[in-house]
């Protein structure tokens, strides 16, 4: 579990889908959005990074608690907008 202060960002599948509006927890632009991604090609991406991934499969975005689609800890390296454009990137 990631304690406030900690120096890892929580990273969800769901910033990353292009299906899902900012509304709904998107947080990059369509641009940079794909379609279902997935916690393991967002781990591969940021490790390609140097952002030391940490993958936690039995976790759910709180909107979406019904899914277990779980989500991955990353380094603080950059600022998180920053860091989810880069990896996002590094995905598609």
């Amino acid at each position: 579990m990631v304690s406030k202060g900690e120096s890892k960002y929580v990273i969800w599948p769901i910033y990353f889908d292009k299906s899902f509006s900012r509304l709904k927890g998107r947080k990059i632009s369509k641009k940079y959005a794909i379609e279902k991604p997935s916690i393991e090609d967002i781990s591969k991406a940021a490790k390609s990074l140097g952002l030391n991934p940490v993958l936690e499969k039995s976790f759910s975005h709180p909107s979406r608690h019904f899914k277990k689609e779980g989500r991955i800890l990353v380094d603080k390296k950059d600022t998180k907008s920053k860091l989810l454009v880069q990896i996002a990137n590094r995905i598609g």
